[in-house]
Formats: C-alpha cells, structure tokens, sequence
C-alpha cells in the first residue's frame, strides 16, 4: 500500500513535469493518459492480468514488462534520431563558419 502512494505520486509528478514541459499538445495528453493508466495499473494490479490474458500472455505484470521494452525502445530510437540530427546540424554550422572565416593565401611573392 505505501509503495502503491508512493508509485502514484511519482507518476503524478511525471504528469505535472510533462505537462509544463512537453510542447505539443497531443504528446502532452498521450503522456497524461499513459500515467493514468499506470496510476490505475498501480492500484488495480488484477486488470493487467485480465488484459495480459486476453493477449495470450500468462500474467499482468509480463505484460507490463513487454510494454515498457517496446517504449524503451522507441525512446532509444527517437533520441538516437534526434542526436543524429543535431550532430547533422552542428556539422553544417562548422562548414558555414569555417567557411565564413577562411583567409585567402598570401602571394609567396609578397605581392
């Protein structure tokens, strides 16, 4: 029961954190709705086995366990993309500036 609050006020300070810092609006309610449902899961452990049934898989917490390896998952995919890009970014600025500051030759004449 106390790791149950505990999960639960975890979870609801996520929503918060993600509420003030997610900016688009349908990532900030599909993230509002998944801690929802988790607070549910929390408190009502049964249902996951119900929908882990249904699935063909043995028990709830099984189910969770598959669902959280697919979001880390696609976590890891979308930042693994998003640091690709910036590194694709950053490489475009230090060609522009290293073009923008190169200095002509000098004549070996000194002309």
């Amino acid at each position: 029961m106390i790791f149950a609050a505990l999960l639960s006020v975890v979870f609801v300070f996520m929503a918060l954190y993600s509420m003030a810092f997610v900016r688009r609006a349908a990532v900030r309610y599909i993230l509002l709705l998944t801690y929802g449902a988790a607070i549910y899961f929390v408190w009502s452990p049964d249902v996951t086995t119900i929908i882990a049934h249904y699935f063909g898989i043995g028990r709830g917490l099984d189910f969770v366990l598959l669902l959280f390896s697919v979001a880390i998952a696609n976590g890891i995919f979308f930042v693994v993309r998003h640091l690709n890009s910036q590194h694709q970014s950053i490489t475009k600025l230090a060609r522009h500036i290293a073009i923008r500051d190169a200095r002509h030759p000098t004549s070996p004449t000194g002309d």
